[in-house]
């Protein structure tokens, strides 16, 4: 591929990037009952309650860039808003041309700036220049030079249909038109959004925020262009989103959420009941302990689902409840040497009581701002499931026995 074709196809990809981005710029700054769609009516389609706002966009990586009325975007932008207008009401339209590009000095179009001011010079412009289009070509065809040597051949349609329209057509729609030139680029993207975050987000999570919402904003376009997902995207989903990754950021990723996953989860597993088994639990031992399992692993698995860096926090967190273990069964193992089944099964349920009622103590939490203390309980019970903790001073023989046997009856 020609170096020329890989910028082509980079920019293309930019540009779609930049509606996605310009999109959630949108929500978060127009969050009250609004939605957005994008590439259905236009770039980015807004609508709240009655209104409706068509943005078209125009990015560029070229920050030297001018846009003016010769430019070949303002020419297509009103032909997609001259079809709109044929089949929509204006009355409660809105139509907006952002570009990263600078207005030229000068420029007919600085009336656009300013939903008040008049456009008639404006129109008398587009006009005089769709003309001088049209009479060029028109030159060019009676000179005898071929269609491909034309002038303007990359305007000159939406010069013709510009004259087509009406007078009323055109003062219409440019009436119901602003511009918003020297518009952010995708360079600026997290920066943009970072400002907006900055004004409902304290300052210190601000960039890891902005890193968050862009990667979750990211998954609903692409669901959003790909037909997975049907409805526009809402401000309220936007807000709480915003809302929720905060939360989670302030606590250092570590919040309360033991519900959400919960339902999602499978029983306990099997090395779980065999530990039990091994020391006669009682009844309330075993009572409690498959739902503070199961709730230790659906807290686990939210934090994951926020944040899969926290698997590995959660990881080396597991090992320091290990190792917190280890000391106490050492000393059970020493107890317990030369005991009788009985005796070592007693040892095992104190064992096990220490996981419950002392554990959350002595123990240190994953994080100081999490309280829960059955996350220290779900986990060890958790672990127990695996062999990687055990509360019989013999639970490593046993448990290879117990699984061996389930195996061989398979």
């Amino acid at each position: 591929m020609s170096s020329a074709n890989t910028h082509s196809a980079a920019d293309s990809a930019l540009g779609y990037y930049y509606q996605a981005v310009y999109a959630l710029r949108l929500l978060l700054l127009d969050h009250e009952e609004a939605c957005v769609s994008i590439e259905s009516w236009d770039d980015v389609y807004l609508e709240k309650r009655d209104r409706r706002e068509l943005h078209q966009l125009k990015h560029s990586l070229d920050t030297t860039k001018k846009i003016g009325i010769k430019s070949r975007g303002v020419w297509r932008t009103l032909t997609i808003w001259l079809d709109y207008c044929k089949h929509q009401d204006l009355s409660q339209s809105r139509f907006v041309l952002a570009t990263v590009a600078a207005l030229q000095p000068g420029s007919p179009l600085e009336c656009l700036r300013s939903d008040n001011a008049d456009r008639a010079d404006l129109v008398k412009a587009l006009i005089e220049e769709a003309e001088r289009v049209r009479d060029e070509r028109q030159k060019a065809k009676e000179s005898g030079k071929p269609e491909s040597k034309w002038p303007h051949a990359d305007r000159s349609a939406d010069c013709a249909r510009f004259l087509e329209a009406t007078p009323v057509e055109r003062d219409s729609l440019l009436k119901h038109v602003t511009m918003c030139p020297s518009s952010f680029n995708i360079g600026q993207a997290k920066s943009e959004i970072g400002k907006i975050l900055g004004k409902l987000v304290p300052a210190s999570v601000i960039q890891e925020l902005t890193k968050h919402l862009l990667a979750w904003w990211d998954r609903q376009v692409v669901e959003t262009l790909t037909g997975e997902r049907t409805d526009p995207l809402h401000a309220e989903e936007v807000r709480a989103e915003v809302v929720r990754r905060a939360a989670i950021l302030l606590d250092n990723g570590f919040f309360e959420d033991t519900d959400t996953y919960y339902g999602q989860i499978e029983p306990s597993a099997p090395g779980v009941m065999h530990q039990l088994d091994f020391i006669n639990a009682t009844r309330s031992q075993r009572d409690r302990s498959a739902p503070i399992e199961m709730a230790a692993r659906a807290q686990r698995a939210a934090w994951m689902k926020a944040d899969m860096s926290k698997a590995t926090a959660i990881l080396n967190y597991d090992k320091i409840l290990i190792k917190e273990w280890s000391y106490r069964f050492g000393e059970k193992v020493d107890n317990c040497e030369g005991a009788d089944d009985a005796t070592k099964m007693s040892h095992g349920r104190s064992l096990l009581d220490w996981s419950h009622f002392n554990a959350p103590h002595e123990v240190r939490r994953i994080d100081p701002k999490y309280e829960n203390p059955d996350l220290i309980r779900g986990s060890y019970l958790y672990l127990s499931g695996s062999g990687s903790v055990g509360w019989h001073p013999d639970y490593v023989d046993l448990l290879r026995a117990a699984l061996d046997e389930k195996k061989g009856r398979k």
